[in-house]
């Protein structure tokens, strides 16, 4: 009644508009010191905020407010002191310009390498009791991670490599990880990783898989790729959609119960499990994990390494608690299949697809796109949520940022030309629609869209990569592929740009890095020879995918269709060595001594970054 009367309520979908998301959180941190959801602001007509708060109760609270007591003030004040209120009002607009002032952009000052500095300050914040980031809550901070294991490959760092296969040793024995599914929750409001918050979303598993599959490129250890698997399993199992794509989340609450899907009482799994019970209980419900009276979230006792043996000896009873857990009230599904998430799933399920070498993930990433891109749809009217010519929504920087990524890391896997052809479109949409001025990284909403809030550039990280991480790494990967100066330029320009903002904020901006290790200088590109189905060309290929190679692109040429192919220079004519399929290692496509043989190619890419190349 009260909002009925005296305002025009405005519901904001967080995942269907981050644009709308990111101004108001940005005002809840400058009049508070915190954000979250739900974020509660009362605006004048012209969208200026006179009060705003994260989650309100009806009525005031011992130290919080109410929201009656403050709609009804509000309400009281606009009727009766208006002019007093304008003229706060245009003060507290003058001071919103600061938040909205665009990033410090322009060539670095001393012309440096930030990503050291980066990784010395993320190493500085290591918890070294627990893994992970600072204290409590703590989060899987899935860029800096990533950021942290690519530093310790190219620096050859056991130090930072050890920080982080620990974090994920304890997120994937820890009650962050839904021990039955697979998937992980959002985030733990404790230190040790053992209490989440119970939601699941699609944004934070497509990332995890990922990050779990390139290590377990770089550390060899199975129990990396068991987790993958589990993650991409559970994806697949609870978030597919019947039209295709995945859900965006799972809600925390079964039954208004935060976490009641989830946690068990010792009685539940007795009675579920009869004899078998205590042996699981043993396994996984220490009494670190209570949340509430009697009743546990599932963490692995011991730690990861028990993880591969003690999931086999389980199974059955692991099954049999899946099935009862099933029973259980539902969890209520977000099914908006944002377009940026999917495209992260596919990347990962392409990944998992090379990785695992399982052509059932391979099936699923080609479902994808097929879902994302549609038949034969305008790259100018992709939509914020998928379904190729069905989708609907506003769409932003993210969704193409991320597709085009998607594209170039489905092409790593099958070597279909129609990838990187439908990258090189979707990326000439990105930058005509979403570049404010020439030089410049792109904004969050298309340049063309009117917005009633002001449109930002975006370059720090927060759960995921900004779309400008993922649009600069994209225009990077794609100028190594071609000889497309437009592409090649655009990236040069871009990476210029953003020099000062890395000198000083390259922490805050971890993604953005790694398009440092795709600049000219750094990149490599290797391009395997051989016709289809060659067994000397799938040794080579296996060999380049049994490492993670940060800054690498890999191309597979066919002999026979090379004039297909020659529309992108990497990929112009290479000649088979006495006849046998070859491997190329190459910068800036001067390339190495071919070789044919897997030891050789071995050899080559072990010393990729310490020998200078032609």
């Amino acid at each position: 009644e009260l909002l009925n009367e005296n305002y025009v309520s405005i519901l904001v979908d967080r995942e269907e508009r981050p644009d709308l998301d990111g101004h108001f959180m940005n005002i809840l941190i400058a009049m508070n010191g915190v954000s979250g959801w739900p974020g509660n602001l009362f605006l004048t007509p012209d969208l200026v905020p006179l009060f705003g708060h994260t989650y309100m109760a009806p009525v005031a609270e011992p130290g919080l407010p109410g929201f009656l007591e403050v709609g009804g003030y509000l309400a009281e004040a606009w009727a009766e002191q208006r002019s007093s209120i304008v003229a706060d009002a245009a003060l507290i607009g003058r001071q919103l310009g600061e938040l909205t002032r665009p990033p410090d952009l322009g060539a670095a000052r001393r012309r440096g390498d930030p990503r050291p500095a980066a990784a010395a300050y993320w190493s500085g914040r290591f918890d070294a009791t627990h893994g992970g980031f600072d204290g409590a809550p703590k989060f899987p901070l899935s860029p800096v991670l990533s950021r942290l294991l690519r530093h310790g490959v190219l620096e050859r760092d056991p130090a930072i490599l050890g920080q982080v296969y620990s974090t994920l040793d304890a997120m994937a024995a820890g009650g962050l990880r839904d021990q039955l599914g697979g998937a992980f929750h959002r985030y733990t409001v404790d230190r040790a990783w053992r209490t989440p918050h119970f939601e699941i979303t699609l944004e934070d598993n497509a990332q995890l898989a990922r990050l779990y599959l390139e290590a377990y490129q770089v550390s060899g250890r199975p129990r990396y790729q068991v987790v993958a698997r589990s993650v991409l399993d559970d994806l697949l199992a609870r978030f597919s959609l019947p039209g295709g794509g995945f859900a965006s989340a799972l809600d925390s609450d079964s039954a208004g119960v935060e976490g009641g899907f989830y946690t068990w009482s010792e009685g539940e799994v007795v009675a579920a499990l009869g004899s078998e019970a205590a042996a699981f209980i043993a396994a996984y419900l220490s009494p670190g994990g209570a949340i509430a009276s009697r009743r546990r979230v599932p963490s692995l006792a011991g730690g990861a390494e028990n993880l591969i043996a003690t999931e086999r000896r389980l199974a059955t009873a692991r099954a049999h608690l899946g099935e009862v857990r099933a029973r259980r009230s539902p969890l209520f599904r977000d099914d908006k299949a944002v377009t940026a998430w999917n495209a992260m799933a596919l990347s990962a399920f392409a990944l998992g697809a090379r990785i695992l070498d399982d052509p059932k993930y391979l099936r699923v990433a080609r479902e994808l796109r097929a879902f994302l891109l549609g038949d034969g749809a305008d790259p100018r009217n992709l939509a914020r949520l998928g379904g190729g010519e069905k989708g609907k929504g506003a769409v932003f920087l993210d969704d193409y940022a991320f597709l085009v990524q998607a594209l170039i890391d489905l092409y790593e896997t099958d070597f279909e030309m129609a990838h990187l052809e439908d990258a090189r479109a979707y990326m000439k949409s990105l930058v005509e629609r979403f570049q404010g001025r020439p030089k410049e990284p792109f904004r969050l909403a298309p340049a063309d869209r009117p917005s009633p809030v002001p449109v930002p550039i975006v370059l720090y990280d927060e759960a995921a990569p900004s779309g400008n991480a993922a649009a600069l790494i994209a225009l990077r990967r794609l100028a190594l592929y071609s000889a497309d100066s437009v592409i090649e330029s655009q990236a040069r320009d871009i990476g210029e740009s953003l020099g000062r903002f890395l000198e000083e904020e390259g922490p805050a901006a971890p993604a953005l890095l790694e398009a440092w290790d795709f600049a000219p200088q750094e990149a490599r590109e290797v391009v395997i020879v051989g016709p289809p189905g060659d067994a000397g060309a799938r040794a080579l290929l296996a060999e380049v995918r049994s490492r993670l190679l940060p800054g690498t692109v890999v191309a597979r040429l066919d002999p026979a269709q090379h004039q297909d192919q020659g529309r992108w220079l990497l990929m112009a004519e290479r000649p088979m060595i006495d006849g046998k399929a070859s491997a190329y290692v190459c910068r800036n496509r001067i390339c190495k001594t071919p070789v044919n043989t897997r030891r050789k190619l071995a050899e080559q890419l072990d010393n990729l970054r310490q020998e200078a190349l032609p």
